[in-house]
């Protein structure tokens, strides 16, 4: 699976969250962790092992071969706010 963010209108990040304004007219709280995999992400695909890893050396390795999964699961709740492009 891949990813890639969709436009949006605005964004704004302090502390490590962020607040983002969709193309949608909804205004979505990121946590922290969804915060870090929207800035991998770019207009470009890039592949959710880079966004694991990347969450992995930030978050740590939640173990068990987990990373992928878990990274998916956040990429598609990304999706199902219109942040993010999904495809496999």
């Amino acid at each position: 699976m891949r990813a890639r963010r969709l436009s949006v209108v605005d964004e704004y990040i302090e502390d490590g969250r962020a607040a983002i304004y969709t193309s949608e007219g909804m205004v979505v709280l990121l946590s922290g962790l969804a915060t870090s995999a929207w800035q991998v992400l770019d207009d470009d695909w890039t592949p959710v092992t880079e966004v694991a890893a990347a969450l992995v050396r930030e978050f740590g390795d939640p173990g068990e071969g987990q990373a992928d999964v878990l990274t998916t699961e956040a990429l598609r709740s990304l999706a199902d706010n219109a942040l993010v492009e999904l495809a496999d």
